[in-house]
C-alpha cells in the first residue's frame, strides 16, 4: 500500500500549517486522490517531529481528495497539560468542531463530555501562548506548538457564528491571539498553500455542507464533519516498514499477576496539594525567622553585577551553587533562608548607562529584570531576590559606618588620584588602563591586572595610564578619601578566621586566598570612598561628590535585602539571643574570596559592640567557592564576542533547564577550572541522566503500572537487607557531601544509587517473575523495593533538577510536600534508614518511603536524549563571531620566546631556580620558579638564554617566592631536563599553524594534562602539529638540535 508520509519538524515552516489547516478544512478522514501517482488505494498519513517531505503536493490533495485515509502517529502522544497539544491537534481537528456544535446542544452525558473535553483542550492551549501575543509573528522560529494551535484554534474562531460559552475564560485570549497570529505572512502563505481563501471557507456549516456533498457512502467517511471515535480514528494501517502504537487502552495484567488491593489518600494530602497549587501559582512565600532549638542557615550568593547578563559560569559558579544547598537544607528540615541580588551601585553600571545612553538607574531596572528571569528559568528558588538601590541599603550601609568610625577604624587621607581634564572629574579604577607596575601588561585596569593577577597597586602607579573614555592622558591630583583602618581590625580578624575554619567549612582555595592576604601581603588600611556619583552618599561633610566604594558597600547588601524581605532582619543578621544561632554559609566565584573573607568581615568586627554583643553582627561561618568555568577549548565567554551560552540564550537550544542544571552541576569548577563542552554535555545526560536515572523511573513507574498500579508489600529476604544497606550508605555519603556543599560529589551518589536500582531489577526480572508458578510474591517484593528507591530519587533529585522531582511525584501520585530524607543524626552523623514501602501512611510519614496500597499514576518520560546531529550547530552558534569551536584547532598555551636577564638560586628550595624573563615591549617582565637547579646548579649560566616561556599562568607561590608562568623544558628518557634554547627574537609567539590560541589562565599542575613533544626531526608538536613562529615574514622555526630530539616538554 503506497504511504504518504507528512513529517512535522520542531521548527514548524508555513508549508507545514498548510498540511494541518487543509486537514483541518477537509475533515480528519480525509482521502486522498493523487499524490505523485494516481492511484485509487487508501493512502496512510503518518506523523512525527522529524522533518517535511513535499508539504505542498499534500496539502493540495488532501484538499481534494476522495479516497480513505488514516492519521497514525509513530509514537505515543505525552500527555503532560503542554505536551499534550500534540494529542489535542489530532482530535481536535474533528473533536472540537463537533462538540462545539453538535453536542454542545445534545444533552447527552456522552456529548456534555466531548463538549467539556473540547473546553478543556482550549484552555490548555491558551498556557502555550505568550502574554503579550507579540512573539509568533515576529520570530523566524514557528515552534510545533504553534502549528498545532492554529490548526486546533482554526475552525472554531475562522466560523462566522461564536461556538463558544459567553464568558469562557479562554475566548478572548484565544481569540486575540487568533487575530494577530493570522494577520502574519507565514499563516498568510499557509493558507495560500492550502488553498484556504477566506474565513467563510472553515465555517462549520460550510464543512459540513461539503461533506454531505461528498455523497460518500463509507460508513468511516460519511460526513467530514463526523467525530470519529478515538480507537477507531487510530486504528493502524501501517504500510510496510513502519512502526506505530495505537492508542493506549486499559492496561492489562501480566502474567496470573492480580494487583495489590488499592487504599484511599490520606485526608491531608488534599490540603498539601492545595498548598503546592498556591505556591506554583506564585503565592508569596512565607517569611521565616530563626528559631530557637533548630539549625538556622542564612545562604548567600554573589551579587551579579546589573550590567551585564549572566552566562553559564556566572550561574553554577554563584545562584545555581547557592540553590541546590538551600533546596537541600529544605530537604533536611534546616531552617534557613536563601538571599541574594543585584549589586547596582559604582564604576560599571555608570559606565554601562554611558554606553547604552540610559540613567544609571534605567540600567539597572533593565539588568535587574533580565537577572530575575534568567534565574527564574533556571529555576533558582531564591527566599528573597532584591537589589542594592534601597533606601535599607543607605540607612544600614551608613550606620555600619558611623558604628565603625565611632570604634576609631576610619582614617581620613588625602590620596592622588587620576584625573581626567576633558571630563573634568576623577577617573575611578575602572576608566584607566595602562601598563602593570608589577608585571609590565599593557592593558591593566586601575584597580587590577588580568595579566598577573595584582591587586596590590592604586591607578597612580599605572605606567603611560590612558582614560578608557576619552583616550586623554589623565594627570595626577589629590583627593580626600576615607579609610578603613584594616591594620588595627588584623588581630581580631586573624582570631576570627581561625575560628571560622575551625568551626564551620572552607574549601581549599578561600583559606589560602585568605591566609596570603592576611600573612603574606599584610594588611593595610583600605580605601573606602570613591569619587562618583551613583552610590551610597558617604554623610560627612565636604563628601557630597563621594560615595562608599563598591567593595565597601556592595556586601553590606546582602543585610539590606534581608531588611526588604523582613523588618525582622536584625534577627538573622545579629545575635540577638544566644539560644538562636544563626551560621551564615556563602557561595561564590575564586575572584570574590577576599571581599567575604576579609574585608567584609573586618567591616562588621569595626561596626561590632563589645559591650553589647546582642548588638553585634552574624559573621561567616562556611564558604564555597568555586573556580572559573570556562567555554569549551577553555574559551572566555564573552557576550560580545558571542562566545559562549548566556543566560538568555540558554532557553533558545531547546534543552530544558533541569538538563542544563544537572550538567552545570556534574562539572561544578570545585576544585579546578572546568570547560563547559558540548560532547561532554550530550554524554552525561543521555549516559547518566537519562540511561540510568531516568530509566530506573520509567521502568519501575511503567512496569508497576502494568501489574495494578499499587505498592505491594515486601517480604525481605537476606539480599534485600543488603541491597537496603548498600543504598543507605549511598544516601549517608550524599548527606555528608552536601552538608559540605561538595555538590558534585553529592549528585555522584544519585546517580549510584540510580544505577543500584537498575541493577536490581535487571537480576531479579520481575516481569518474568509473574510468568513463573509462584513467582508473584518475589515480583511483588521486587518492584516494591524498585518503587521505594524511585521516591527515594525524587528527594535526592530535588536540589539538583527539581522539576524532575515534581513529575517524579506526579507520577507517584504524592504531594511534593511529604518528601524528606529518611534517617536521623546519630553521634553527630546522619544514619539513613530507608526500607521497603511502609504498612501505612502513618508509618511511612515517620520512616520515608511510599505504603502498601497507594494508588500511583501513570508513567511519563522525564526526559529527551541530546540528538548529537546538534552539535556542530550549537558550536557554530556559540563559539564565537566567525568561529566554529568544532572545526577549528585550538592551542592552550601563550608560548612566548623570551630572554632570562636575572637568575638566582632559591633560599628555601636546593632544586629551585628563580629567574626574570623579558617578554619584550608591551609585556615586561615575568618571574618565573623552576625546579632545574639539579642539571644548572649556577644560575648564573642562565643569563643570556633565550627560552621558550608559557605566559598564561596563574600566578601561584613556591617556597613563599611567587611566581608567573613557566620555562619550558625537553625531557629525556631518563627524566633529564634541558631549557629549550631558541634562536628568535623576544616576544614571538610560537602556535601550531592557523591554531587559535586560547586565552585562558590554567594551574602549574593542570600542563601535564597537554602533551608537547620534541620530534624525531627537532620540531616541537602539539597532538601532532608543528608549532611555528605567529608572526608575519618571520622565518620559519629551526630544528632543534640533536640533543632535543625524541623528547617530551616539561617544566
Amino acid at each position: 500500500m503506497p504511504a504518504l508520509v507528512l513529517k512535522v519538524p520542531k521548527k514548524a515552516t508555513p508549508e507545514t500549517l498548510a498540511a494541518f489547516l487543509a486537514i483541518t478544512a477537509s475533515g480528519t478522514e480525509s482521502v486522498l486522490r493523487k499524490i505523485v501517482i494516481s492511484t485509487s488505494e487508501p493512502l496512510t498519513l503518518l506523523m512525527d517531529e522529524l522533518a517535511i517531505k513535499d508539504p505542498i503536493a499534500i496539502c493540495r490533495a488532501i484538499a481534494a481528495s476522495d479516497s480513505k485515509s488514516r492519521l497514525i502517529p509513530k509514537k505515543v502522544p505525552k500527555l503532560t497539560t503542554v505536551d499534550s497539544i500534540m494529542e489535542s491537534c489530532i482530535e481536535c481537528m474533528n473533536a472540537v468542531r463537533k462538540a462545539l456544535t453538535e453536542d454542545k446542544k445534545s444533552k447527552t452525558s456522552a456529548s456534555q463530555e466531548k463538549y467539556t473535553l473540547a473546553l478543556k483542550v482550549l484552555n490548555q492551549l491558551v498556557a502555550t501562548i505568550p502574554s503579550k501575543f507579540d512573539g509568533i509573528g515576529n520570530t523566524k522560529d514557528i515552534t510545533l506548538a504553534d502549528v498545532f494551535a492554529m490548526a486546533t484554534c482554526f475552525p472554531v474562531f475562522a466560523s462566522k457564528k461564536s461556538v463558544l460559552p459567553a464568558g469562557f475564560p479562554a475566548s478572548s485570549a484565544l481569540a486575540e491571539w487568533f487575530k494577530k497570529t493570522r494577520e502574519t505572512k507565514w499563516v498568510r502563505d499557509a493558507l495560500s498553500l492550502a488553498k484556504i481563501s477566506d474565513a467563510s471557507s472553515l465555517d462549520l456549516s460550510c464543512v459540513a455542507k461539503k461533506s454531505a456533498a461528498a455523497g460518500s457512502t463509507s460508513s468511516s467517511s460519511s460526513g467530514r464533519g463526523r467525530i470519529v471515535e478515538r480507537d477507531s480514528f487510530w486504528r493502524p494501517v501501517v504500510p510496510v516498514g513502519h512502526t506505530t502504537y495505537s492508542w493506549p487502552r486499559k492496561k492489562k495484567a501480566v502474567g496470573n499477576y492480580s494487583a495489590t488491593a488499592a487504599v484511599e489518600d490520606p485526608p491531608e494530602w488534599k490540603a498539601l496539594y492545595a498548598t503546592e497549587k498556591k505556591t506554583r501559582a506564585g503565592a508569596q512565600k512565607k517569611v521565616k525567622l530563626p528559631i530557637k532549638g533548630k539549625k538556622n542557615i542564612l545562604i548567600t550568593s554573589a551579587l551579579p553585577y546589573v550590567n551585564n547578563v549572566p552566562h553559564l559560569g556566572n550561574i553554577i559558579g554563584c545562584v545555581l551553587s547557592a540553590d541546590v544547598y538551600s533546596r537541600f537544607c529544605r530537604m533536611r528540615g534546616y531552617n534557613s533562608i536563601y538571599i541574594c541580588g543585584t549589586d547596582e551601585y559604582g564604576t560599571t553600571t555608570e559606565m554601562k548607562a554611558d554606553e547604552e545612553q540610559l540613567t544609571p538607574q534605567q540600567i539597572c531596572d533593565k539588568y535587574h529584570k533580565i537577572h530575575k528571569d534568567v534565574y527564574d528559568w533556571f529555576n533558582i528558588d531564591f527566599d528573597h531576590f532584591g537589589r542594592t538601590t534601597t533606601p535599607q541599603q543607605t540607612q544600614i550601609a551608613q550606620s555600619i559606618y558611623q558604628r565603625a568610625k565611632k570604634n576609631g577604624y576610619i582614617l581620613e587621607k588625602e590620596t592622588k588620584q587620576l584625573y581626567d581634564e576633558k571630563l573634568q572629574k576623577f577617573l575611578a579604577d575602572r576608566q584607566v588602563e595602562g601598563e602593570c607596575p608589577k608585571c609590565g601588561y599593557a592593558k591593566a585596569r586601575g584597580d587590577q591586572c588580568d595579566n598577573c593577577g595584582s591587586v596590590e597597586y592604586d591607578s597612580v602607579d599605572l605606567k603611560n595610564p590612558v582614560s578608557v573614555k576619552t583616550g586623554a592622558t589623565p594627570v595626577v591630583r589629590d583627593s580626600k578619601h576615607l579609610f578603613l583602618d584594616l591594620t588595627k581590625l588584623s588581630a581580631p580578624l586573624d582570631k576570627f578566621v581561625a575560628a571560622s575554619q575551625k568551626k564551620g567549612i572552607w574549601t581549599d582555595n578561600a583559606v589560602k586566598e585568605t591566609g596570603s592576604w592576611i600573612h603574606k601581603r599584610g594588611l593595610q588600611a583600605r580605601c573606602i570612598t570613591r569619587d562618583l556619583s551613583w552610590g551610597t552618599p558617604v554623610p560627612e561633610p565636604g563628601y557630597q561628590n563621594k560615595v562608599f566604594y563598591v567593595w565597601f558597600d556592595a556586601p553590606i547588601g546582602y543585610i539590606s535585602i534581608t531588611a526588604n524581605y523582613t523588618a525582622e532582619w536584625e534577627q538573622w543578621w545579629k545575635q540577638k539571643d544566644k539560644d538562636t544561632n544563626v551560621k551564615l554559609v556563602q557561595f561564590m566565584g575564586k575572584d570574590n574570596i577576599p571581599f567575604h573573607t576579609v574585608i567584609f568581615p573586618c567591616t562588621l568586627i569595626a561596626a561590632n559592640d563589645d559591650a553589647k554583643p546582642a548588638n553585634n553582627f552574624t559573621l561567616l561561618d562556611s564558604i564555597s567557592v568555586c573556580d572559573y568555568l570556562q567555554y569549551e577549548g577553555g574559551l572566555k565567554f564573552s557576550k560580545s564576542r558571542g562566545t559562549g551560552v548566556f543566560g538568555d540564550k540558554a532557553k533558545e537550544t531547546g534543552i530544558p533547564a533541569s538538563v542544563w542544571r544537572f550538567y552545570l552541576l556534574s562539572v561544578r569548577p570545585e576544585s579546578s577550572d572546568t570547560a563547559f563542552d558540548w560532547n561532554s554535555l550530550c554524554e552525561r545526560v543521555n549516559g547518566e541522566l537519562i540511561n540510568k536515572f531516568g530509566n530506573l523511573v520509567n521502568r519501575c513507574v511503567s512496569f508497576l503500572g502494568k501489574m495494578g498500579g499499587v505498592v505491594p508489600k515486601v517480604h525481605m529476604e537476606k539480599r534485600d537487607h543488603q541491597f537496603f544497606d548498600k543504598v543507605n550508605k549511598f544516601v549517608e555519603d550524599y548527606v555528608a557531601a552536601m552538608d559540605a556543599a561538595q555538590l558534585r560529589e553529592g549528585l555522584k551518589k544519585v546517580i549510584e544509587i540510580s544505577q543500584e536500582g537498575n541493577g536490581l531489577l535487571q537480576r531479579e526480572a520481575p516481569w518474568k517473575l509473574v510468568k513463573e508458578k509462584g513467582g508473584k510474591q518475589r515480583a511483588d517484593s521486587v518492584l516494591g523495593i524498585c518503587i521505594n528507591v524511585v521516591w527515594l530519587l525524587a528527594v535526592l533529585a530535588e536540589p539538583y533538577i527539581p522539576s524532575i522531582s515534581s513529575k517524579i511525584c506526579e507520577q507517584l501520585r504524592i504531594p511534593k510536600s511529604t518528601l524528606f530524607i529518611p534517617g536521623k543524626e546519630e553521634k553527630e552523623r546522619f544514619r539513613s534508614a530507608l526500607g521497603p514501602p511502609a504498612a501505612t501512611w502513618e508509618e511511612a510519614k515517620e520512616k520515608g518511603g511510599l505504603f502498601v496500597g497507594h494508588k500511583i499514576g501513570r508513567n511519563q518520560p522525564l526526559f529527551r536524549p541530546i540528538d548529537k546531529d546538534q552539535l556542530p550547530e550549537f558550536r557554530k552558534r556559540y563559539g564565537g563571531a566567525g568561529s566554529d569551536t568544532g572545526t577549528t584547532k585550538l592551542f592552550p598555551f601563550n608560548v612566548l620566546v623570551g630572554e632570562i636577564t636575572e637568575a638566582k638560586a632559591h633560599e628555601k628550595a636546593d632544586h629551585l631556580a628563580v629567574v626574570k624573563v623579558e617578554l619584550g615591549p608591551g609585556r615586561g617582565q615575568k618571574q618565573i620558579v623552576s625546579g632545574i637547579r639539579k642539571e644548572y646548579p649556577d644560575p648564573n649560566t642562565l643569563i643570556g638564554k633565550r627560552v621558550l616561556v608559557v605566559e598564561n599562568v596563574a600566578p601561584s607561590n613556591f617556597k613563599g617566592v611567587r611566581t608567573t608562568g613557566l620555562l619550558l623544558c625537553a625531557e629525556d628518557a631518563n627524566k633529564t631536563k634541558r631549557l629549550i634554547e631558541i634562536k628568535a627574537d623576544v616576544g614571538i609567539k610560537l602556535a601550531p599553524k592557523e591554531a587559535k590560541i586560547v586565552q585562558k589562565r590554567f594551574k602549574s599542575k593542570e600542563f601535564c594534562n597537554y602533551p608537547m613533544e620534541v620530534t624525531a626531526d627537532g620540531t616541537i608538536t602539539y597532538k601532532g602539529d608543528v608549532l611555528v613562529p605567529k608572526k608575519k615574514g618571520a622565518e620559519a622555526l629551526v630544528s632543534l638540535d640533536q640533543i632535543y630530539r625524541n623528547a617530551s616538554i616539561a617544566i
